[in-house]
């Protein structure tokens, strides 16, 4: 019996990983809304 041996790559694009990461929660910080403690005393 002969065994071959494949090699699977995988190619995924910058794109789809930000797409995934996204999905799955990731958030940049620039996305995040800032509360300053003056506008929420008001």
């Amino acid at each position: 019996m002969v065994m071959i041996g494949a090699k699977i790559n995988y190619q995924i694009s910058p794109y789809e990983i930000e797409k995934r990461a996204r999905s799955m929660g990731m958030e940049y910080p620039e996305d995040m809304k800032v509360l300053i403690e003056e506008e929420i005393s008001k």
